[in-house]
């Protein structure tokens, strides 16, 4: 009977996260509530209730399983070798490549606001080329100038999301933020918007989850898009706010420019009737999870074309690639987006745990700053214990940096999923080995 349990858990949760009405359709029975029984029981073991919540006050969750662990870490890992690979190009190349990524947020804003545009007339627009251009152009030179101004962006807060809103709106930084002040229904928007006094409340509550540092960055900055189109908290453009600010969010989780070449836009601008079963399967449940793992496989999609376009821009150029982070060798022009640098390429090795607490905090620190996605307990962990051949378990993990048994197990997993441990098992048991980081890739 457990085995079935177990099973049903997994192939429904695991191979595919399914609905009930999906798991309906998979039986071709209305009664399926002893197998739906069985798969919530299975999730409840990866439920991560998040600081989100409805207009009723009940929390979202993420159910984090492992398979979407692994795609979401997988992604956050190919964004990193992204990065790599970008800051490695000769300064033109970088300078391109950046320039064609702005140019597709432009095209896709274009087409969500019915803005006919021919490709070259939008080139020119980018460039700054056309002086008296069509009013019609407007919402596309907001959109231009809110996407360098997030692509500056040092600090993520609530300033920031309103000066992306305005500029985005056509307003001046000094203006004041326009927020919703009614209640509406969007008729493209299947979701209930939270009542408009509660706005506030909801945006304390979305910064709060954006540092939940169990939950990863990828899935977190989806999770900004959803929370817009539930609460809609600006009386104009949405949608394009959404977008700037988990590419600004993505690229200040240590991800920096890579964080603008994902397309968030079309995630945010998406309206189709698969789309919108998603976000009420979402609403009605409060599990974040059919809207997020929905949509990371999009971004998969997509960062696997970057990564195309990366090894073509490589083998193609005729210089030796080269990490430049003298922002002078690039073009001097007004329209140039800058990349800056903070990768140490000569990596450090951790060849044994160290037991004084200052040496901890200090290899914990330079660790971090080669691997910023690391999270301070995860890093400090690491550094105490990575003495190759030794192993180490969840339970070490949880009373080392005094933490619950659950943050404690994803956050081995993260580290094992990113090349730090290699995970066996021993008996019932499993435990971590270091992997010696001179062998990463």
């Amino acid at each position: 009977m457990i085995h079935f349990k177990i099973e049903d858990g997994r192939r429904f949760t695991e191979d595919t996260y399914a609905s009930k009405s999906e798991v309906k359709a998979a039986y071709n029975s209305e009664n399926v509530d002893s197998v739906w029984e069985n798969v919530l029981s299975y999730r409840q073991f990866f439920d991560c209730e998040t600081d989100l919540s409805d207009s009723s006050s009940s929390h979202y969750k993420v159910c984090l399983t492992r398979n979407i662990l692994a795609h979401a870490y997988g992604l956050e890992k190919k964004l990193s070798q992204d990065l790599f690979h970008l800051l490695s190009l000769p300064a033109p190349y970088q300078q391109e490549y950046l320039s064609n990524k702005e140019f597709n947020s432009l095209k896709n804003a274009a087409k969500a606001n019915s803005v006919p545009i021919a490709p070259e007339t939008l080139r020119k627009l980018q460039k700054g080329e056309i002086e008296n251009f069509n009013s019609k152009f407007y919402i596309l030179k907001a959109y231009q100038e809110a996407f360098r101004y997030a692509s500056t962006l040092k600090t993520i807060d609530l300033v920031s999301l309103e000066n992306i809103n305005k500029l985005v709106s056509g307003s001046s930084l000094e203006e004041k933020a326009l927020y919703r002040t009614e209640e509406r229904k969007d008729i493209l928007n299947p979701l209930t918007l939270v009542p408009s006094e509660s706005i506030p409340k909801h945006l304390e509550e979305l910064f709060s989850f954006l540092k939940q540092e169990e939950i990863p960055s990828v899935l977190r900055a989806l999770g900004i898009l959803y929370f817009f189109r539930a609460l809609e908290p600006f009386e104009y453009y949405n949608e394009e706010t959404s977008a700037l600010f988990a590419k600004a969010f993505l690229a200040d989780d240590g991800f920096e420019v890579s964080g603008f070449t994902l397309d968030f836009e079309s995630i945010a601008y998406s309206k189709g009737e698969y789309t919108n079963r998603k976000l009420l399967e979402t609403e009605t449940s409060l599990d974040l999870t059919y809207d997020l793992s929905y949509f990371l496989e999009y971004l998969a999609l997509d960062e696997a074309n970057s990564q195309k376009i990366l090894t073509e821009k490589q083998s193609s150029s005729p210089e030796e690639s080269v990490v430049s982070t003298d922002a002078s060798s690039s073009p001097a022009t007004g329209n140039d987006i800058k990349v800056e640098s903070k990768i140490e390429y000569a990596l450090p090795s951790f060849p044994v745990s160290q037991n004084s607490p200052t040496a901890l905090e200090e290899l914990a620190h330079k660790l971090r700053e080669v691997y910023p996605q690391l999270k301070k307990k995860q890093a400090h962990f690491y550094a105490g214990h990575c003495q190759v051949g030794l192993h180490y378990t969840i339970e070490q993990f949880k009373e080392c940096e005094n933490t619950v048994y659950e943050t404690a197990r994803t956050s081995m997993e993260d580290l094992a999923n990113r090349g730090f441990y290699k995970k066996m098992q021993i008996g019932k048991k499993f435990v971590y080995t270091p992997i010696p980081l001179e062998h990463h890739d």
